[in-house]
C-alpha cells in the first residue's frame, strides 16, 4: 500500500508542476508541512515552498519513485522532500513526500 501511497504523491507533485505552480522547494522543510489539495479534477499541493531539499539518504529512493512518471519526452526527478506531507484528509504520509521537477529529455 505504502507503493501505491508514495506513486500518487508522486504523480500529484509532478501535477503541481505541470499546472505551472511558480513557487519551488526551499533548503529546509517548513514546520508546516504541504498538503495535497484538489484544483478542479487534479491534485496538487498546496505550498510547494514548505518542502526542502531532498536529503542525500533518500535521493535514490525519490528519484525511484519520481522516474516511474518518465515518459518519452519528459524525465523527472525528486526536487523536494517533506518528512510530514499530508494526504487529501490531512493525515501525514508514513514516509514522507516527494516534489518531482519534470525536465525535457
Amino acid at each position: 500500500m505504502n507503493k501505491i501511497i508514495s506513486k500518487s504523491l508522486i504523480a500529484t507533485s509532478i501535477l503541481s508542476l505541470i499546472l505551472g505552480c511558480a513557487q519551488s522547494p526551499g533548503l529546509e522543510a517548513s514546520d508546516e508541512a504541504p498538503r495535497l489539495v484538489k484544483n478542479g479534477d487534479a491534485l496538487t499541493w498546496n505550498k510547494v515552498s514548505v518542502f526542502g531539499t531532498v536529503p542525500s539518504d533518500l535521493l535514490e529512493r525519490g528519484n525511484a519513485a519520481c522516474a516511474a512518471l518518465n515518459n518519452a519526452e519528459t524525465k523527472f526527478a525528486a526536487k523536494g522532500y517533506h518528512p510530514k506531507a499530508l494526504d487529501l484528509q490531512g493525515q501525514p504520509f508514513t514516509r514522507g513526500g516527494f516534489y518531482c521537477s519534470a525536465q525535457k529529455r
